[in-house]
């Protein structure tokens, strides 16, 4: 046998090898007391070697059993130490051989690594957005609260269709009904992400509840790491919608305003330049001119809303009050279209005042149609007013007749 290959055969040799190892050596006799311990264990134990020989150990030794032990030095430092055991003998006598290695650095990067585990998942469950992460394969791995509080609310309180362990692809692969064509875009969508096609997808789709109109955006990005995934999210946009339809309208309002307002405009001119007329347009706003005129017209306005309303969800139902009217009643008065929309607005803020979102909606929704309606038939009552100066005797219009 080559020499280079032979291991030591004498105790000192061994010894030797032992006190020299990295790793802390111990050696205990069957009374549990230290026979032996290299210079690494006194170093884990924080103890000087002659210290600690003929002492008993003091940790509970199993033969084959792995234990990570808790160790305070006496100046007050602590370390952790993994510790093995094996059968042995010391000079001639049953004795256990424990072997020591300091996982301190170890134990602390674990420790590390879950607080900062727990942190993330903490910013993840404060958020409103709800989360899932998928495989590679469409396989759900992690949600978030948010993500699971709508699953129960919305039909899946055991979680079983949307929760860890579901298939998400397979859920969009399935969808019914409305959702079916949502489905496969988002299926196509998400399988262009993961493959690399597009560096992120987002769909904008309606998912209304008995009791109000909401709308969510997904969105799908990849699972940054060193496993393939994404990462889906669903947000709630329905406020934000509200608002960008709101504005949309307030827009349009505005446009509708300038144009009734050009045209009142012109007809107050016209009819200003006919000496026959007795009557040309009072200044000023309504409100503070006829500030009864103002309330009357809040209150009409009001119940045209209601009965409006109420038609919409019973079709049945036979509206009585007339806009036409109100729009006469607002032209004797020397109404502008400015004048239109303060009453429509006053109207819808105090219809909605304590009224469910919903219903909020709807008087919006519904308040943009009466309000161009009313603005009509207010233009229309100047026309025709116009129109009856201009056939009365004297006017060059019935002269020329």
């Amino acid at each position: 046998m080559d020499d280079s290959l032979r291991y030591p055969t004498d105790d000192f040799q061994l010894r030797e090898i032992v006190a020299a190892n990295a790793d802390g050596i111990i050696v205990v006799d069957s009374d549990g007391r230290v026979r032996f311990l290299n210079p690494a264990a006194a170093g884990i134990l924080g103890r000087r070697v002659d210290d600690l020989v003929g002492q008993i150990f003091g940790f509970p030794v199993l033969r084959g059993e792995r234990a990570e032990i808790d160790l305070l030095h006496p100046d007050g430092a602590s370390q952790v130490a993994e510790m093995r055991v094996v059968d042995t003998e010391w000079d001639g006598t049953p004795a256990q051989l424990i072997s020591l290695r300091d996982i301190t650095e170890h134990r602390r990067a674990q420790q590390a690594l879950r607080d900062a585990e727990a942190f993330n998942w903490a910013i993840l469950n404060s958020l409103t957005v709800h989360l899932a992460v998928l495989d590679a394969n469409g396989m759900i791995i992690a949600v978030n609260e948010s993500w699971c509080d709508f699953a129960r609310a919305n039909g899946d309180p055991e979680l079983r269709y949307t929760g860890v362990g579901v298939n998400y692809f397979t859920v969009c692969q399935h969808a019914m009904g409305l959702d079916s064509e949502e489905g496969v875009i988002t299926l196509d969508g998400m399988r262009a992400v993961l493959e690399g096609r597009l560096a992120s997808f987002e769909l904008e789709y309606p998912c209304h509840a008995p009791h109000e109109e909401r709308w969510f955006v997904l969105r799908v990005v990849p699972l940054r790491g060193t496993r393939p995934g994404l990462v889906v999210s669903h947000t709630n946009v329905t406020e934000h919608r509200r608002l960008s339809e709101a504005a949309a309208e307030a827009r349009m309002l505005r446009a509708r305003l300038s144009e009734f307002e050009r045209e009142l405009r012109d007809l107050d001119v016209r009819s200003r330049e006919r000496p026959q007329n007795k009557r040309p347009l009072a200044g000023g706003v309504l409100r503070q001119r006829l500030p009864d005129v103002f309330r009357q017209a809040l209150k009409f306005y009001k119940q045209l809303l209601e009965e409006s309303l109420r038609h919409r969800a019973q079709p049945d139902y036979a509206i009585e009050l007339d806009p036409r009217e109100l729009g006469e009643y607002l032209g004797n008065h020397d109404a502008t279209a400015r004048d239109v929309i303060e009453v429509h607005l006053a109207s819808v803020r105090a219809a909605s005042a304590n009224a469910p979102q919903v219903k909020q909606q709807a008087y919006l929704e519904e308040g943009r149609l009466l309000v161009l309606e009313l603005m009509g038939h207010l233009a229309s009552y100047y026309r025709a007013r116009l129109m009856t100066l201009l056939n009365e005797p004297g006017s060059p219009v019935s002269e020329q007749r």
